[in-house]
């Protein structure tokens, strides 16, 4: 049903014309809730039934309160619009997410229908929050063509890359007005080569050659110098079976030890005790730079992968820097040369 009111004729003055209500919209609506319907357009007048959530009713017409007339089979009333929705296909909108808005101009209070957070006479929906940037990083795969194992890095210098990546990089992708400059020495040292754009394919001077490298924007900056190490400690140490050495400080002896002689059944092996660590690597010099950059296990290490010659980094329990070379042997002896950083 559908009816049709008109402003009272008394109401000439633009005030009585915001006061008045609009014109029949017979517009086909749903409760949200349990709402009550009241014998006026307010909280207070009285409740004279109410709706169950989802009852259909038809709205007549509304005041710039917000307050709507409806009419259904039962008593007629007012209800707050806050509280009732479009029916889908019934004279409102085919979309369900759809609801009633007041708006008043000129011409008196009007009821909109707003779909979708926008349309139907209301405001339109905010726009959606700009995309963050991309961040700026270079990232570097193991393959050509982007493939294989990715490695992904920010702004920074990597005077050393760990064994796993250590002369792994075959392609490089840039994001975020990033730059990066790869070297086949420690340090940045070497041939280098700077990539300012994405780099399928490394060249030969390069490709699987990386042991350092740098992320930047803009002008490719200076070298830097790294710190020199200080030395801590260094010296000879002979440990016999079941002894144990103190790396910080060349000491034989329990006392702060960090390394162990122990013997299982045949075998002989180096363990590293009271949270000291080793890594052996390739065995070669590495140096501070080298050690600072190994990945630390708290494994034993077997003599038989410790033959002269060896060098052995090692993270002591004070959380020093440490390498030994494996001299030789006197017998059962193991006769070691060792330099701790304080870095």
């Amino acid at each position: 049903m559908s009816l049709t009111r008109y402003l009272p004729s008394v109401l000439t003055s633009t005030t009585a014309l915001l006061l008045s209500s609009v014109a029949a919209w017979g517009v086909e609506a749903t409760s949200n809730t349990w709402l009550n319907v009241r014998s006026g357009p307010s909280s207070g007048h009285a409740v004279v039934d109410t709706l169950y959530p989802g009852e259909h009713v038809e709205v007549e017409e509304c005041e710039t309160n917000g307050w709507c007339r409806i009419t259904r089979p039962g008593p007629d009333g007012w209800v707050n619009s806050d509280f009732i929705s479009p029916v889908p296909g019934g004279g409102g909108s085919a979309d369900p997410d759809c609801r009633f808005q007041l708006t008043i101009d000129a011409s008196g209070p009007h009821l909109s229908i707003i779909c979708g957070g926008g349309g139907g006479g209301g405001m339109p929906p905010p726009a959606p929050p700009p995309s963050p940037p991309p961040a700026v990083q270079a990232c570097f795969y193991a393959n050509t063509g982007f493939g294989g194992t990715q490695t992904c890095r920010g702004v920074g210098v990597w005077n050393s890359l760990p064994g796993p990546l250590d002369n792994s990089f075959s392609s490089v992708r840039l994001t975020g007005g990033a730059r990066a400059q790869l070297c086949d020495l420690q340090n940045l040292g070497g041939y280098c080569r700077v990539i300012d754009a994405d780099t399928p394919v490394l060249g030969p001077l390069i490709n699987d050659r990386t042991s350092s490298l740098r992320v930047f924007t803009g002008v490719l900056p200076p070298i830097p110098v790294p710190p020199a190490p200080v030395t801590l400690s260094t010296g000879p140490i002979a440990l016999s079976p079941t002894q144990q050495a103190n790396l910080d400080n060349g000491a034989v002896g329990p006392a702060g030890a960090d390394i162990r002689y122990v013997v299982l059944g045949p075998l002989r092996q180096l363990q590293p005790v009271n949270g000291a660590q080793l890594a052996r690597g390739d065995g070669s010099n590495r140096g501070f730079a080298g050690c600072s950059t190994e990945a630390f296990s708290s494994a034993n290490v077997p003599f038989a992968a410790l033959p002269p010659g060896t060098y052995v980094c090692a993270r002591t329990n004070q959380g020093h820097i440490s390498q030994f070379r494996v001299n030789g042997f006197s017998g059962l002896t193991m006769n070691l040369g060792y330099t701790t950083w304080a870095n």
